[in-house]
């Protein structure tokens, strides 16, 4: 059996592991010595769905040709984290600058700062989501005193009305929430990420 992880093959001997739970239980542990730990899981070019989980982990050794492991570090989200502050950092003049420049019929330079903020928001859920995965080091985190997941519910709100916004070309509306509700917000996440 071949092993790749994160698409490198590893020079991995297996000793008393019979099937690919017992290698997995192995993997693991290494895993968690180096605060890391396996977030996909390919069989054979067929990926492990967690509903066939337990049927692939019965699989004798001798039965897989290649095993492909995907792992994530404690560092590797903390990196992702200090890259969306950055982001985020980048943002903030140019969401003061959106309703301004709808007015001027600058359309494009609004959009391309819509979609920044879109696709930034995004990575920072799936960071937040990949953090669950190391809880000593993230459990304790919050935005402004209150739990992620709250701070999501009223953030995902706000940026909700703002799509209506965008949508409705209300740039009045726009500045606003841009302005007094979601600048405020981005330089508290930038905050939280800061205090790690």
């Amino acid at each position: 059996m071949k092993i790749f992880i994160n698409g490198q093959e590893a020079d991995i001997t297996l000793d008393s592991e019979k099937n690919l739970g017992d290698v997995l239980t192995s993997f693991e542990s290494e895993c968690a010595k180096n605060k890391a730990t396996t977030v996909n899981i390919v069989v054979d070019g067929e990926e492990v769905s967690a509903d066939a989980f337990d049927t692939f982990t019965q699989k004798p050794v001798e039965a897989i040709s290649t095993l492909e492991l995907t792992t994530i570090t404690e560092d590797d989200v903390l990196l992702s984290f200090k890259d969306i502050a950055t982001r985020f950092g980048e943002l903030i003049e140019d969401m003061k600058l959106i309703s301004l420049q709808f007015q001027n019929g600058q359309d494009k330079k609004a959009l391309v700062t819509v979609t920044q903020l879109a696709d930034t928001v995004d990575y920072f859920c799936k960071a937040t989501a990949l953090s669950t995965l190391f809880p000593e080091k993230f459990a304790d985190i919050n935005i402004d005193g209150v739990a992620i997941q709250d701070f999501f519910g009223d953030f995902m709100a706000i940026l909700t009305d703002f799509e209506e916004a965008f949508k409705n070309s209300d740039s009045v509306m726009l500045g606003d929430l841009a302005e007094y509700e979601i600048t405020p917000r981005i330089e508290s996440i930038i905050s939280m990420i800061d205090s790690i």
